[in-house]
């Protein structure tokens, strides 16, 4: 069995803010890691696993604390940044440390690919975030997602998108920089439970796929965020803080995406 593992910061239990220490964030990251991958161990015959670090610059897990038969991406910037690597050959995609969209009160430290530059991102008329996003894109190679974890307000948005996605509630959101953490036990015990029951009906869960054509819009910060990322070939400067990008590729859609969210750093830097 070859399983994918995209993992982030924000719904990692035992933090609530970007202001936490980087070893902090290395330390709990790697963690909650090791204690997926303990539990796919259990549960698959020697899996192939491959883990896409997908915090801020991918630097965060601390390699030297991880299995020495586990592939891990590191670095910035990929091509397709959280799902790097993914391709066909792969049964069944984990997002571990996800978050809700940007918006979602009271999720933790909400926010759609860059809290910086955007507002809302929508996908065929529809508000997503990343777990929405990149299932989009596993979906495109067809692949399902088998388990997403995070807080509570994440699997409220997310579930009506995965009905038979295993979900993992880390901590319960109380505001953007508040959570009540669950038991520790009890969060090795939701794992243990979700990732049996995610590797045992993996065949009857479906990939996340959409028709196209495609068209994304995103709803950002300031007009001059607006302004640029309009340069984009084939973008369409909606109003003063919408621009919008159709295309009958997901691959395309994903990329004008990160190269968005770049466009917003640089307008943050100007």
């Amino acid at each position: 069995m070859k399983l994918y593992i995209s993992i982030d910061m924000e719904g990692i239990w035992g933090l609530t803010s970007w202001k936490e220490p980087k070893e902090k964030i290395a330390e709990l990251m790697t963690q909650e890691l090791n204690l997926v991958l303990n539990c796919i161990k259990k549960y698959a015959k020697n899996p192939e696993i491959v883990v896409a670090d997908s915090h801020s610059q991918g630097d965060n897990l601390i390699v030297s604390k991880l299995p020495d038969d586990v592939s891990i991406i590191r670095g910035f910037p990929r091509n397709y940044y959280m799902m790097e690597g993914l391709d066909n050959s792969f049964d069944g995609v984990l997002f571990i440390g996800y978050h809700a969209p940007v918006g979602m009160i009271p999720g933790q430290m909400d926010h759609s690919y860059s809290s910086s530059t955007f507002y809302e991102v929508s996908i065929n008329g529809k508000k997503v975030g990343e777990a929405e996003i990149n299932g989009m894109l596993a979906g495109y190679y067809g692949v399902p997602v088998i388990l997403i974890s995070g807080d509570d307000v994440l699997e409220n948005f997310s579930k009506p998108f995965f009905p038979k996605t295993q979900f993992v509630i880390t901590k319960r959101a109380i505001s953007r920089y508040s959570a009540q953490m669950i038991p520790y036990k009890s969060l090795v015990e939701q794992y243990e439970k979700a990732i049996k029951n995610a590797l045992e009906s993996i065949k009857n869960i479906k990939p996340f796929e959409l028709t196209p054509p495609f068209t994304i819009e995103l709803e950002v910060t300031d007009t001059n965020a607006a302004y640029l990322i309009s340069q984009i070939p084939g973008a369409v400067l909606v109003n003063g803080r919408k621009v919008s990008f159709s295309s009958t590729s997901l691959l395309e859609i994903y990329r004008f995406l990160m190269v968005s969210a770049y466009l917003g750093w640089v307008n943050r830097n100007l």
